[in-house]
């Protein structure tokens, strides 16, 4: 009988061994990592046996809130949320910036998270020493593990774009329950999100199917909503170079150098500058264009996004970030892809009416958002 329980150890120890992770130059079975095959390695398997994976669905525990960039003014740090109404135990889990390893930070034992509350994670005090959080862009990884440092699934992932100084991306619910993680009007580590960050700039209108003069009658409106004039540009000292703003999805622009819009003021970006003017006269604001590379916007709808200059890559100069200032991902009205069911898209202004175009309901409210979007005729500049 002793026999038989030790070679089914041994066994055990073998198999937990193929699961588990150790020092390439230690013995199989090892698995307390200290390069040694004894008791302590059954006392750990043991362990592993008596300790249950945390039998909750997915989303139980949510990444919520990440602030990347806070140039060492205050430290970067990472906020978990509990969307349950149970107290939950995140001992064994970890943080990473990396799906490979997904451990490089493993949250402190005894650690819980109380029924619908939060736990702030700072580069300074936890995983500073383990990776630092790019304010170019990346993907945070929420994962759970088991003592033999095996992954077992990833909990939650955020991926996020650059940012500016001191602004923490964070979850938003839009109105058709799509779940974004935008940039946040201001930064609110432990408590409920605060609402996206709106602004300076912001895309007002979207002509993308014109009923008569179609790809040429294409242009989006720009909305500063602020009371004080915004440039397109911003000075880079490191390059003594001024760089411009651009939009950076929907069709290519690059501003020209110096394009300021006055305050509370507008912009149009034609597709044929020449058209837009036969079409709607002198709309008293300024009109650029035409797009770059012959691109266009599409009939189907796409995502339009414009951006500000952010930093250059540090590993290569020829690289530079951009920061997303405001997008708007509109759809036709037709069946499309993100709405398994009915498309909420107003399909009016997919070449209806009399040329309608897609028109911001308030600049001052979220703008990925339908329920801020509606078709009517076009009215650029006002």
């Amino acid at each position: 009988m002793l026999r038989y329980m030790k070679i089914s150890l041994i066994s055990l120890v073998s198999t937990s061994f193929l699961a588990g992770s150790v020092q390439a130059d230690c013995p199989v079975g090892d698995l307390n990592r200290d390069c040694k095959v004894n008791l302590f390695d059954f006392a750990s398997l043991a362990e592993n046996w008596l300790q249950e994976e945390p039998n909750l669905p997915l989303g139980s525990v949510v990444i919520n809130e990440v602030m990347a960039h806070s140039h060492a003014e205050a430290p970067d740090w990472i906020e978990l949320y509990n969307t349950t109404g149970s107290t939950i135990d995140i001992s064994r889990w970890y943080l990473s910036d990396s799906d490979s390893p997904l451990t490089k930070y493993k949250i402190p034992n005894g650690t819980t998270i109380p029924a619908y509350g939060y736990i702030v994670f700072y580069e300074d005090e936890h995983f500073g020493t383990a990776f630092k959080l790019s304010e170019n862009g990346e993907t945070v990884y929420l994962s759970f593990s088991d003592v033999n440092v095996v992954p077992k699934h990833i909990c939650d992932d955020r991926k996020f774009d650059a940012s500016e100084t001191g602004v923490s991306f964070g979850l938003y619910t839009t109105s058709t329950g799509d779940v974004k993680f935008v940039a946040m009007d201001s930064n609110t580590p432990g408590q409920p999100n605060a609402y996206p960050k709106v602004g300076p700039i912001v895309i007002s209108e979207i002509m993308y199917n014109h009923l008569t003069y179609g790809t040429n009658g294409e242009y989006i409106e720009l909305h500063n909503i602020e009371n004080n004039s915004v440039p397109l540009w911003v000075c880079d000292p490191c390059i003594a170079e001024d760089i411009n703003w651009k939009l950076t999805e929907g069709p290519n622009f690059t501003f020209p150098p110096y394009t300021t819009i006055p305050a509370n003021g507008y912009l149009i970006v034609a597709k044929d500058p020449e058209n837009f003017s036969d079409r709607y006269g002198d709309p008293g604001v300024q009109v650029l264009g035409p797009f770059e590379d012959d691109t266009k916007l599409s009939n189907a709808g796409e995502n339009v996004e414009i951006s500000m200059p952010g930093d250059l890559d540090p590993c290569d100069p020829n690289i530079r970030y951009y920061i997303r200032i405001d997008n708007v991902k509109y759809s036709d009205g037709g069946q499309h892809e993100d709405f398994p069911g009915l498309d909420p898209w107003p399909r009016d202004a997919d070449g209806g009416g009399d040329g309608y175009s897609l028109i911001r309901k308030d600049p001052n409210l979220y703008g990925d958002d339908v329920n801020n979007w509606e078709a009517d005729e076009p009215s650029p500049g006002e």
